[in-house]
């Protein structure tokens, strides 16, 4: 640790434990919220896309699958879910590298105060606790920030058969 220069150039004590505790404690506060922050683009990008995604499939419904129109509106389906899935996994990447340096600020302040649990010691507990009431399968196995991806995985292939219909059913 380096000591604080004063504005006079004097050297002032070390910072004190409590006051090193309280730079972590919000550091790693600051770091987490960033993580979650890409968690919720994710989820918003996702939810906005699924909104232009279920105007086109309306659009579609209302004529029938036969045209030039379909043939667009299967591209930007496409567009939109290879769009979507690229964007959700880059959130999804994103989540993780500020929650690492989030932990690394967590392990940090455990080595001020050596009783102090981290997330990661609360962290099997919980999913086991949710296993118990949700499955295993969906506590332990399935993450929503996949689930995400494979949505808009989905919709990129519907929007390629909508593109295949469209070039196998011309106008008539």
């Amino acid at each position: 640790m380096s000591d604080i220069k004063l504005k006079d150039g004097e050297n002032s004590e070390l910072v004190g434990p409590e006051t090193r505790a309280s730079i972590l404690q919000a550091t790693f506060t600051h770091y987490f919220h960033m993580a979650m922050d890409h968690h919720t683009k994710a989820g918003t990008t996702s939810n906005f896309l699924l909104i232009i995604v279920g105007a086109i499939i309306s659009f579609i419904a209302v004529g029938g699958i036969n045209g030039p129109v379909d043939l667009i509106s299967g591209l930007a389906l496409v567009v939109i879910g290879l769009f979507g899935a690229a964007w959700t996994w880059k959130q999804h990447e994103r989540y993780y590298f500020w929650q690492h340096v989030a932990q690394e600020y967590e392990a940090e302040l455990k080595k001020i105060v050596p009783g102090l649990k981290m997330g990661c010691e609360y962290y099997d507990a919980a999913k086991c606790c949710a296993a118990k009431k949700y499955t295993t399968f969906f506590a332990k196995t399935v993450h929503e920030r996949w689930l995400w991806v494979s949505l808009h995985g989905v919709i990129a292939v519907l929007g390629l058969g909508l593109l295949m219909l469209a070039v196998v059913n011309p106008p008539t």
